[in-house]
């Protein structure tokens, strides 16, 4: 008999954010004008940090001015959100905002002040969604929306591939696709990857990841990647970080949702203490033989981007805190989130920001993209505040867009720093 699962979060009250400047000490300008990040990661120790590169809703190490910035909030979405990506879906130059609940789709852009809903899907009643991205399978500058979802009956992949064609209601590309797929990669290289789910008893995933694609209303995969042992499509990302340029796999294994980087051989190069990654999002799967586990939880996306523009790629990911105890198998909570860059240098992580509004519950999804607009880069963060798991708990979720992350030039980068090369 299938076990119902139960999942907590204790509601948090939001935090109102102050909108006035802070004020700032004036400093000696630097010697010499170097790349910002060298003083941020304390490189230049005998110098006193210069302004920061990035928005001040973030602590950046050994930073003592913040630039300017600003803090976008929706409203309450009376939804348990699952998911959340950033594209052009319509072709027409303008980023729009896709995010998946349980069991519908929304399209919203954001414009100045205006925040204007352009279209919805309500998924299939057997479908429960797990996992959103936008990317564009076909090349024609307009990205699909792919929404990772199983069907809670038969355990198989329900993943439902979606188009915005100007209606209010998305348009169905191909529905029912037994595989659960996911966007991986940097900005600048992303590419779309398959796996199947599970077959028999105690298997969440069947087979490797696969590069794939879409023709025809059919996936198609080519291009086993080679991964460590106990990753699979939820967990990893791949791509190179630092200034070395390093391809490394970036990944959070369950159950110890250590953040760990891989070289291409396998061997590891580093591993952190804390647990980062933590989601309330899962796959049922089978019983565990006596476990009486029936659930797979799904991290939170792994990030590589170049935020501060120095040709190297950071790391970025959710550290949520846990709110209960790790004792039960198919129940966790989590109180409250935050989101971290780590730069990779001297074969190790370094934390570089950490956002310091405390978020009133945990990141379920994050993206770094021009949400707004208006030329910048933006984290957007969708959160749950409550997950709607009992009769009387209404499912509560949020959207916070932590704008124009990077707001001050960084000048010209450091002597000797490798030009930017194409995604090998």
């Amino acid at each position: 008999m299938k076990t119902t699962s139960t999942y907590l979060i204790p509601a948090l009250a939001l935090l109102l954010l102050s909108a006035g400047p802070g004020t700032a000490l004036a400093q000696d300008p630097p010697a010499q004008r170097r790349h910002p990040t060298y003083t941020l990661l304390g490189r230049d120790a005998d110098q006193v940090p210069a302004e920061s590169v990035l928005n001040p809703n973030f602590v950046v190490s050994n930073a003592s001015r913040m630039a300017e910035g600003s803090l976008w909030r929706s409203g309450y979405l009376p939804e348990r959100m699952v998911g959340l990506d950033v594209g052009d879906v319509d072709g027409d130059g303008k980023n729009e905002l896709a995010y998946a609940t349980l069991r519908n789709v929304y399209v919203y852009r954001l414009e100045g002040s205006t925040y204007t809903q352009l279209a919805t899907y309500k998924m299939p009643d057997n479908a429960r969604s797990v996992a959103v991205d936008v990317f564009d399978l076909d090349g024609n500058g307009r990205k699909e929306i792919i929404v990772t979802a199983q069907n809670d009956s038969t355990h198989a992949a329900n993943t439902q591939i979606l188009s915005f064609d100007g209606s209010k209601e998305l348009k169905l590309l191909a529905g029912g696709i037994n595989y659960y797929l996911r966007v991986i990669g940097p900005e600048n290289g992303r590419a779309l990857v398959a796996q199947k789910p599970g077959t028999a008893g105690g298997e969440i995933f069947s087979g490797a990841v696969y590069y794939a694609s879409f023709s025809g209303g059919k996936i198609s995969t080519a291009g086993k990647i080679a991964l460590p042992q106990n990753v699979n499509i939820f967990n990893f990302n791949i791509g190179e970080i630092g200034l070395d340029r390093m391809r490394l796999t970036s990944s959070i294994r369950f159950p110890t949702e250590h953040l760990i980087l891989t070289e291409p051989t396998g061997e590891k190069v580093w591993e952190s203490h804390d647990e980062y990654g933590g989601s309330i999002n899962y796959l049922n799967l089978y019983a565990y033989g006596d476990s009486g586990k029936n659930v797979e939880y799904i991290p939170t996306r792994i990030l590589l981007s170049d935020i501060d523009r120095d040709g190297a790629n950071e790391l970025i990911v959710a550290k949520n805190s846990m709110g209960g105890t790790r004792l039960f198998k198919n129940l966790r909570s989590f109180n409250a989130g935050a989101i971290e860059a780590r730069k990779f240098t001297n074969l190790s992580l370094v934390p570089f920001f950490t956002n310091t509004n405390l978020m009133p519950g945990p990141a379920v999804d994050y993206m770094l993209a021009d949400f707004d607009n208006n030329g910048s880069k933006d984290l957007v963060v969708g959160i749950i505040i409550e997950p709607g798991s009992g009769m009387m708990e209404e499912a509560r979720s949020i959207i916070f867009s932590f704008n124009n992350l990077y707001t001050v030039d960084a000048g010209p980068q450091p002597a000797g720093a490798p030009a930017a090369q194409p995604p090998r």
